[in-house]
């Protein structure tokens, strides 16, 4: 018993939700089944280890289409979750990885082994390189967060009312990552190879100010002060139709910088 215990600890169990739902142990595809065991996985995730009860799991998995007997489905959905999240694990053996608890469940799953705990975390370590005036560090961070990404977070479970909070808020820190790279090649004097990201960070993420702020930056080192201009107002109207109100004073600063030439937005190596 104490060997098979021992067996099962080694075991590398890695989960994956930037793009579809999946997980992998000892680097082999874990057969994890169809929406509802995926939603089980995403639920225990977005707790990040904290105890989830049955009754949460029940409405997270089945939402508005209750079976028959939900307790006694989700039970068999966390014996099947587990033989495929520990292969080796005996019966009546203590769980390694997916825990029960008297009032529920938790995994268990360190967080370099999860994508987006380790997509946060790169996230971050840009922030502070760029904070820092260190843009090729904070260029690489962001750009190993970005290609953790194999599509939209939770993909086959976008539809989850449970997740709506956290896909938001992974998708916020996508774009400020976005944002970050752009602002980081910038930095180190990549303005003409920055002209198709920017193009696409304000197309994604119209709403956003400052990524209308490094489109028009980008636009203008690149000496196309016209284009930098329209693309303001274009900014303006953009956020007046949608939202009902003027650009804050980021972009209304910019605005009279651009337009008087500004020495202090060209690029200083």
């Amino acid at each position: 018993m104490q060997n098979s215990a021992r067996c099962a600890r080694n075991h590398d169990v890695r989960i994956t939700v930037l793009g579809p739902v999946g997980a992998t142990v000892d680097g082999q595809a874990a057969r994890l089944g169809g929406r509802r065991p995926r939603a089980l996985l995403a639920a225990l995730l977005v707790a990040d280890g904290s105890l989830v009860t049955e009754d949460q799991l029940i409405d997270s998995v089945w939402e508005d289409q209750l079976p028959a007997k939900p307790r006694q489905a989700l039970h068999t959905y966390v014996a099947d979750l587990r033989r495929a999240l520990e292969p080796d694990r005996r019966a009546r053996q203590e769980p390694l990885v997916l825990l029960r608890h008297p009032a529920g469940y938790a995994l268990a799953v360190g967080p370099e082994r999860v994508d987006t705990r380790r997509f946060v975390d790169l996230v971050a370590a840009g922030v502070a390189a760029a904070t820092a005036a260190r843009p090729a560090e904070a260029l690489a961070q962001v750009d190993q967060a970005l290609r953790l990404w194999r599509g939209p977070a939770f993909a086959d479970l976008a539809d989850s009312r449970f997740l709506r909070a956290e896909i938001g808020r992974l998708e916020e820190c996508r774009s400020l990552a976005r944002e970050i790279r752009v602002a980081a090649r910038l930095g180190l004097g990549e303005h003409r190879q920055s002209l198709l990201e920017s193009q696409e960070l304000v197309a994604d993420y119209p709403l956003r100010e400052s990524a209308w702020a490094l489109r028009v930056l980008t636009l203008y080192r690149c000496g196309r002060q016209a284009e930098a201009l329209q693309t303001l107002g274009t900014a303006r109207r953009v956020l007046r139709e949608q939202l009902g109100a003027d650009p804050g004073p980021e972009l209304a600063r910019l605005t009279e910088r651009v337009l008087v030439h500004d020495p202090a937005l060209a690029w200083h190596c």
